[in-house]
């Protein structure tokens, strides 16, 4: 169940958080590869971004013209800019206003939009972003479009509205949506804690769903969310992140994966066991000032991805940095 804190983001920037009781990861494994990479890192510092780059819940990296850019939670959906992923700069909100048509769905919703993902369909930009307040599960999820993104020509963005809600905190919590765009189809996993994470079709003329929603990974108010829907060969793979965000240098995240033949899973880890069942390989945790790594996403065509942290260095505020995939054996490993 997502709140809010406050933490400040160049003065503009509010981030989404988790306000659970903090769950650590107690399986063996998560605990080994965190103790390991903490006695190899203890001074770890960003590696790929530099300069103060706030970052909570970054979207998927994507280029359009000569940029690369990226959004992030925050008032009007706040962007950042890059020609080459290491040097970051302010630009454009996406919004000057609050779409009307979210206080019928999540009433006292004001302008901090939470977890924004985009993706290229249809011959338009399409950014899925979330709506909700304090520590609750009445939130929904919109869809706003545009048919390129330029910081120097402007960006025309088209609002279209809703595409799923949650009223109750025995469905799928309506944030952090995460849109894979395979071949012809499209998908979006989505998901909060609640009932866990869910994945459905998306039409892409509408970019509405299309079909039943299927949950595959957590549930029963288990800490599962911000969900990284990807495909690498054949097989689809989903992370997740455990534990909680958005307690600075105490944040306990730490990101796990399953995989399967289908985006509607079933997805088990390494030893075979489903999501649904507590199942999932960790992939990334702590490592030294890199703290609670989370809402992962992948540079599409690239083996690059992007995480928020929280800087051990700069009294845990959150940051974006860049990850690394590598594959073996069908099954993916992250690094700084």
């Amino acid at each position: 169940m997502k709140t809010i804190t406050s933490f400040v983001l160049l003065a503009i920037l509010l981030v989404g958080c988790q306000n659970e009781d903090t769950i650590i990861p107690s399986n063996d494994e998560a605990v080994s590869v965190e103790t390991t990479q903490n006695s190899q890192v203890k001074n770890l510092t960003a590696k790929t971004v530099s300069g103060n780059v706030p970052s909570h819940d970054p979207s998927t990296i994507i280029k359009s013209g000569v940029n690369y850019y990226v959004f992030t939670t925050g008032d009007n959906i706040p962007m950042t800019y890059s020609t080459n992923l290491t040097s970051w700069t302010w630009g454009t909100s996406v919004f000057t206003s609050t779409p009307g048509w979210i206080s019928g769905y999540v009433p006292g919703f004001t302008k901090n939009f939470w977890a924004p993902d985009l993706a290229w369909f249809n011959n338009r930009w399409n950014m899925y972003y979330s709506c909700s307040t304090f520590g609750s599960a009445t939130s929904a999820i919109g869809l706003v479009t545009a048919p390129s993104i330029s910081q120097s020509a402007g960006t025309n963005w088209t609002d279209r509205g809703l595409v799923v809600a949650s009223s109750s905190a025995s469905d799928v919590n309506a944030i952090d949506p995460s849109i894979l765009v395979d071949g012809s189809n499209v998908y979006m996993a989505y998901g909060s804690w609640h009932a866990g994470i869910g994945v459905v079709q998306i039409n892409v003329s509408t970019g509405k769903p299309t079909g039943t929603r299927t949950i595959v990974a957590g549930g029963n108010s288990a800490s599962w969310e911000a969900p990284c829907l990807i495909k690498e060969g054949s097989y689809y793979y989903m992370f997740v992140n455990r534990g909680s965000c958005c307690n600075g240098v105490n944040s306990t995240y730490y990101i796990v994966v399953g995989r399967s033949t289908s985006p509607f899973g079933p997805f088990t880890d390494k030893n075979g066991v489903n999501l649904k069942s507590g199942g999932g390989t960790t992939v990334l945790a702590t490592q030294g000032n890199y703290i609670g790594p989370g809402h992962l996403s992948r540079i599409t065509g690239t083996q690059k991805g992007a995480v928020h942290y929280y800087d051990g260095a700069d009294n845990g505020n959150p940051k974006l940095e860049i990850v690394y995939f590598t594959w073996s054996s069908g099954w993916p490993t992250l690094s700084y």
